[in-house]
């Protein structure tokens, strides 16, 4: 699970238009510093779903899952924000995404300098 500070070539792939999103479950992480809560994240394969990020330090965090994204469809609305296999988040800030996940198990980390030597890391679960 580690990683330097880096971003990632990953160009998600957009959900169909028809997926549902307006009735998907809300999960909520939390990044702190230097961890996520939960460290390990529950998500059922093919189910849209909207994550939501919520940095509760002061300063700024990010979650990388490069090959989670990659493997996921991304809500055309949220591509931007996940295009390079990391959502960044500020200090005390939320970001949302919605997507569709694929089986596996994915690593997590925050790519920012020394985060994930300090134990900034986690884990996607897709059953």
């Amino acid at each position: 699970m580690a990683s330097c500070a880096t971003t990632y070539d990953v160009d998600p792939r957009i959900a169909p238009a028809a997926t549902d999103f307006a009735s998907a479950p809300r999960v909520e992480v939390r990044l702190d510093s230097f961890s996520f809560e939960p460290r390990t994240l529950g998500l059922q394969d093919g189910q849209p779903v909207t994550l939501a990020f919520t940095n509760v330090s002061d300063g700024g965090h990010n979650f990388a899952a490069p090959g989670f994204f990659q493997a996921a469809q991304v809500a055309q609305s949220s591509a931007p924000i996940v295009a390079n296999g990391a959502i960044e988040v500020g200090a005390g800030d939320t970001v949302e995404i919605q997507l569709i996940p694929s089986r596996g198990g994915y690593d997590v980390d925050c790519t920012h300098t020394g985060h994930t030597l300090l134990g900034m890391t986690g884990s996607i679960v897709v059953r």
